[in-house]
């Protein structure tokens, strides 16, 4: 009985010695922190569908405690959460996105994000000077990205989801690639150093 009693407590102890050293090479980013996150594609109305991925980099870098764990052009996958078509055709359509998971040199990580609704305009070049938020305004990350006709304006993070609008006046929306999106963490995630 003493030797199975020295054997269980010397595996008890192994294991908190390992979880000890497996989670001093990692970092927590809290729930709450801001990704923004630039898109790499258009992204259209008429052919974006619910459960479709696109691809965005990291904009800008995350740190924890000083130290970067997420740098700036990292790899983020994101979902087509939702896709509203104008059955008017004056271009009130509207993409939902969110993330889905980051990737590091370290790794691929799944995150919990808020959405972000892109919409298109409804007033033509009026609308366009317009930025609209969603469960709150939050502060503009945009400006004016690609220029032309299919100029987006702006990109805002409330609460739960932000918007950008469209001034082009099209039947449906087109996100242009490089378009600067603002999401937040639901829940905290964690990264591997």
């Amino acid at each position: 009985m003493g030797r199975a009693l020295q054997v269980v407590l010397g595996v008890l102890l192994l294991a908190m010695c390992s979880s000890i050293a497996y989670g001093a090479g990692a970092s927590i980013v809290p729930a709450g922190t801001v990704l923004n996150v630039r898109t790499t594609q258009p992204i259209a109305a008429d052919s974006s569908q619910p459960g479709m991925t696109v691809t965005g980099v990291v904009d800008d870098p995350v740190a924890v405690d000083g130290q970067i764990v997420i740098p700036r052009g990292a790899i983020a996958t994101l979902e087509v959460v939702n896709v509203e078509h104008s059955s008017n055709m004056k271009g009130r359509d509207r993409i939902t996105l969110k993330v889905l998971s980051i990737h590091t040199q370290s790794g691929s990580y799944p995150v919990a994000t808020s959405q972000v609704e892109l919409k298109g305009s409804s007033e033509g070049k009026k609308a366009a000077k317009k930025v609209l938020g969603g469960a709150g305004i939050g502060a503009a990350v945009g400006g004016i990205l690609g220029g032309g006709t299919g100029a987006a304006i702006g990109a805002t993070a409330g609460g739960g989801t932000g918007a950008v609008i469209t001034g082009s006046g099209k039947t449906h929306l087109v996100v242009p690639a490089e378009t600067l999106l603002q999401f937040r963490l639901s829940t905290s995630m964690r990264v591997e150093r």
